[in-house]
């Protein structure tokens, strides 16, 4: 574990409102979907990742954000791979649809100007927890405090808008690094102070703290945006555009039965992310599925933008160079499609 002041860390770092607006996409489909009771191997026999195999979906495998996407992988006739990875996988064509959060795909984005962002499957509505025996009982008591989260993530992005929200810079508290399956021990054992993680780190530290728990949310001030993205090369083939349509398909009707019967969801995503279903159960409530592209996600991008141009030395897109980052033509396409049980 190491320990090291932001202040210190962005120093070493390197790195349509415009009149556009964006339609948001929701979809309400009521179909209900036959659940598999294990989770079997992804994709199709004989084939393998890649431009000339399987249509690869890659994907944070230890995220509640992505349930839908576990919901269709488990789903009869889904001939897709789902595997561990992220947006970053979409270049050399590992993989033709990946998720993530919107601050790692303005970071990919950056090297990789192909890629497009289709809709946001799910909101993470995060928590920083602090230890009151740390005299944490409000966001001013975290100057000088110890606090785990990953660097130049949607987590850190929080964390930078609460300690703002307070009157704090980041450079007055101390980032704590540990493994990201650990973080909720590290506030326990007391190497940290405090956590602004996604879930279920921010849950498992709750339970653990119990009554020496702070808890501090602010929804209206930020909420990460887990979205969907592909490639102008996916765009641009006809058969990987046919494939991708398809899937973001299974995936609204997926996403529409996480928010109306998530009792039947739970389940499939604890399995998947290895966590007993009681704490994903726990978590959920911090999470929405809409499924849809937010008519503000460009003014979230071009803020954010701001930030991690900060960190990364470089200077902030416009709004308009951001806004060629956003495709909503295949959600379009997979909602004209014809209504089937994935």
């Amino acid at each position: 574990m190491s320990s090291f002041s932001i202040g210190a860390w962005r120093r070493r770092s390197r790195g349509l409102r415009h009149d556009l607006r964006l339609l948001g996409i929701l979809a309400t489909v009521t179909v209900s979907l036959t659940l598999a009771a294990t989770i079997p191997a992804a994709g199709l026999p004989g084939q393998a990742p890649g431009k000339n195999g399987t249509f690869t979906v890659a994907v944070n495998t230890s995220t509640i954000e992505a349930g839908p996407v576990y919901v269709v992988e488990v789903g009869p006739g889904a001939h897709f791979m789902v595997i561990n990875g992220g947006v970053r996988d979409l270049a050399g064509g590992r993989a033709q649809a990946a998720t993530n959060s919107e601050t790692q795909m303005l970071l990919a984005s950056t090297t990789n100007p192909k890629i497009r962002m289709l809709l946001t499957l799910a909101e993470g509505r995060y928590r920083i927890i602090g230890r009151k025996s740390a005299g944490i009982n409000s966001l001013a008591d975290l100057r000088g405090k110890k606090i785990t989260t990953v660097a130049q993530t949607s987590a850190h992005y929080y964390l930078f808008r609460m300690l703002k929200s307070a009157g704090l810079r980041e450079s007055d508290v101390t980032l704590v690094n540990v493994e990201r399956t650990d973080m909720a021990r590290a506030v326990l054992r007391r190497d940290a102070d405090a956590i602004s993680m996604w879930e279920p780190e921010a849950q498992l530290t709750l339970e653990g703290l119990g009554r020496d728990a702070s808890v501090f949310q602010n929804i209206a001030l930020y909420r990460e945006w887990f979205s969907l993205y592909t490639t102008t090369d996916v765009l641009n083939d006809p058969s990987r555009r046919g494939e991708l349509v398809e899937f973001v398909r299974l995936l609204l009707v997926a996403a529409g039965k996480a928010r109306m019967s998530p009792q039947d969801v739970i389940p499939i995503v604890a399995r998947k992310i290895n966590r007993t279903e009681a704490t994903v159960k726990s978590a959920w409530p911090h999470h929405t599925f809409p499924a849809a592209l937010p008519s503000e996600m460009l003014d979230v991008l071009t803020e954010e933008d701001r930030w991690l141009a900060s960190l990364q030395g470089r200077a902030p897109r416009t709004r308009e160079a951001l806004a060629t980052f956003i495709d909503a033509t295949v959600v379009r396409d997979a909602q004209q499609a014809s209504p089937r049980t994935p």
